[in-house]
């Protein structure tokens, strides 16, 4: 039987798209009902009006049960309910509306104190002024700075009757707090105008399409759910790197999505007056926003061009930057500093032991001369890291890089992106709209590795166009005992099976797609302090990331004690154990943490404030809080996507029957080891491989095209 019950949030367990977990004090007439109950709600998102907060009041309604647990010695009883349906709602009682104005973190500045005397003042009459914004009644009591902190918060709250809208009609809350975020007060109204703009904030075609024809009686053949096919066929192809699509690509998807080729083909013709897409010259279709920052970025890279300079400052700078150099430079790698120098924007690009790195240390070494500010900027930590420990410049990450100040007109400035084939469009574009329009680019990477996740290719595109200036390091220099890997990568990039498919450090152990799990596993355990396994998908029985973790776990840490931890009275566990190697796969920057940070789990000891501590492989300790569970798993193995731009002694890959793996996969696969390489796996799926074109091969993008037809 169902039964409505009333909380204040006090924690918060899960909260991701397969289902919401909060925890609360049960309230009677907003009084706390019991010290002795605990209410623990079981949610699907789509019916939540909104994400929980601690603080926040609710009114839950579903079957309860009741489970007495014993928690510090007392014992307690827990109300789980798994709701039919909620609603949020706004203290009415003194007491707590100050602990929701103190402890939400909408009301930033305010205190008790401050949110005592208001209600003291005011009541309940504390909502009317907070509606009609009445800044008079507030000043003199909380600063000015609060005032607009305690609008902006309740603002929140006084949408709570379109949440509840969006949550009858099935919109995720997520969802609907990206709606809030863009129209605001008039997201109820954008969304009855044009359903189908729920697409840019998230939700599927299927989904958007159910809502609009139950809930709005749109018709197969209206516009607005026309032009949402061609958008949402369009967001398909960027999902997967693309920036255009052909006609040829783009009306089967359409189609699809509409349900016949008639009305892809009105699809198509309406949503080009809609500003859906734009099209090419060559018959090709941009969605706009893309096409938008290709132009962007190759009109800032196409200006930098144009400063060409050496006089005698950069000579000097020349001198000093190559005095002192334990061997002499190379004619290209000479070739590659002076351009780098003399050019406003330039590349240097490059494999494997071609000399990248001493080139870009001695050319920041002449821009330190000549006085300039110099920003080095990598897309992963553990990029930065390196980049810092070669050349003895500060790095950061690109995001930390975004979240600081302009660069402003004027100063000198240069920003060097290193591993700059990991960086896609979009952060391009945010990295040229953050800095000056004089700021110095300086390019620095190998365009042959794996694409970015992203949409684009702005390092393969700038080479690809032959426009800007770049420096190819196409030279390997073998040396007495060398590794193999720079001769053995320049082959695989050029799509040429290696001679010998084991030579120098590099070892290919054949066996069968059924042994490649155990096989990887036995070298793993022969020297875990130096290896990496790197896969490339998670799931498959045989070479599997998943099957390989959890195989390596038990054999090299069974000892290890799991990560378990109580949360409102109920035991619950990650399957890490103390001493395993982890990676967190979401960023939280407060916390320190990238998606693809590694590290060593050192601590599963649960206190008030975390639940275990990390040590990431800066040397820094992270402390486990709820909201980092979720996004921390084992790394005996992990995917190729999260170690590009990192490096390891010893990689270990094994070779598992998918598509993923071709030329460029296996290429940055290689490029991932310093000195040793491991390959586990049938030799004919190495072949193959190596033979089959690359992802960068095949993505289609534009960039290339502006940066020539200037």
């Amino acid at each position: 039987m169902n039964q409505a019950i009333n909380l204040r949030v006090t924690g918060i367990w899960q909260n991701n798209d397969k289902g919401v977990v909060f925890a609360g004090v049960p309230l009677s007439g907003y009084k706390i009902a019991s010290a002795k109950q605990i209410v623990v709600v079981k949610s699907k998102p789509e019916i939540l009006p909104m994400q929980p907060v601690t603080g926040q009041h609710w009114s839950v309604v579903g079957s309860v049960e009741e489970k007495p647990v014993e928690r510090n010695g007392f014992m307690i009883i827990e109300l789980h309910i798994e709701p039919t349906k909620c609603i949020v709602t706004l203290p009415e009682t003194g007491e707590n509306f100050i602990k929701f104005i103190a402890k939400e973190r909408d009301f930033k500045g305010i205190g008790e104190v401050k949110a005592r005397e208001l209600w003291q003042l005011y009541g309940k009459g504390i909502y009317a002024i907070l509606e009609h914004q009445e800044t008079d009644k507030l000043q003199g009591i909380i600063s000015d700075l609060s005032v607009q902190s305690l609008f902006v918060g309740y603002r929140k709250y006084a949408n709570l009757k379109h949440a509840h809208w969006f949550a009858e009609h099935n919109i995720p809350p997520a969802v609907t707090q990206r709606l809030f975020k863009h129209h605001q007060e008039n997201a109820v109204d954008a969304i009855k105008d044009n359903p189908y703009k729920l697409l840019t904030f998230g939700m599927t075609f299927v989904a958007v399409d159910t809502i609009a024809r139950r809930k709005f009686n749109i018709r197969v053949d209206d516009e607005r759910r026309l032009i949402g096919a061609v958008e949402c066929a369009l967001m398909q192809r960027v999902s997967k790197g693309h920036t255009l699509a052909t006609h040829r690509e783009l009306k089967p998807l359409v189609s699809k999505l509409v349900g016949n080729k008639p009305l892809a083909t009105r699809a198509l013709s309406c949503s080009h007056v809609g500003g859906a897409f734009i099209y090419g010259e060559h018959g090709t279709y941009h969605p706009t926003g893309m096409l938008v920052m290709e132009h962007v970025v190759a009109k800032r890279l196409l200006k930098l061009k144009a400063v060409n300079e050496w006089g005698h400052s950069q000579d000097n700078a020349y001198f000093v930057a190559t005095k002192d150099l334990p061997f002499p430079l190379t004619e290209k790698q000479v070739e590659a500093v002076i351009c780098a120098i003399r050019n406003a924007v330039a590349c240097i690009t490059g494999g494997a032991g071609t000399g990248k790195t001493t080139v870009l240390r001695t050319v920041l070494r002449g821009y330190h001369h000549l006085g300039y500010s110099i920003k080095s900027v990598a897309l992963s930590g553990r990029a930065a890291m390196r980049m810092y420990e070669s050349t003895g410049f500060a790095s950061s990450t690109i995001a930390k890089f975004l979240r600081e100040e302009p660069l402003l007109e004027g100063a000198k400035n240069l920003v060097v992106i290193d591993e700059a084939s990991m960086v896609d469009i979009a952060t391009m574009y945010r990295i040229v709209t953050h800095i000056s329009s004089d700021t110095r680019l300086l390019f620095v990477g190998d365009p042959n590795q794996l694409p970015p996740i992203g949409a684009g290719l702005v390092l393969a595109d700038i080479v690809k166009s032959g426009v800007l200036n770049n420096t190819e390091l196409n030279i390997v220099k073998r040396q007495d005992g060398s590794t193999g890997i720079p001769e053995y990568t320049k082959l695989v990039q050029e799509g040429i099976v290696p001679p010998a498919l084991s030579t120098g450090n590099i070892r290919l152990h054949e066996v069968s797609q059924q042994n490649v799990t155990n096989k990887a596993v036995e070298l793993y355990m022969q020297s875990p302090e130096s290896s990496r396994i790197i896969g490339a998908t998670y799931k498959p029985q045989h070479g599997g990331i998943d099957i390989i973790n959890s195989r390596c776990q038990e054999l090299c840490n069974p000892a290890g004690k799991r990560l378990e931890f109580d949360l409102y009275g109920q035991q619950h566990y990650l399957d890490i154990r103390l001493g395993d190697p982890v990676i967190f796969t979401a960023n939280d920057y407060e916390a320190g943490v990238q998606n693809g940070t590694l590290g060593k789990l050192i601590s599963v000891a649960q206190t008030e404030e975390h639940f275990g501590v990390v040590e990431i492989d800066t040397g820094a300790e992270v402390r486990l809080t709820q909201s980092l569970l979720d996004s921390i798993r084992s790394a005996y193995a992990i995917s190729l996507h999260k170690a590009q731009g990192s490096q390891f002694p010893r990689v270990i890959i094994p070779l598992t029957k998918t598509r993923m793996i071709d030329r460029s996969w296996f290429y940055t696969a290689l490029t991932r080891a310093e000195s040793e390489i491991e390959l586990v796996g049938p030799r004919g799926i190495l072949v193959a491989a190596i033979g089959r074109l690359g992802a960068t091969d095949v993505r289609q993008t534009y960039l290339s095209v502006l940066l020539s037809n200037d």
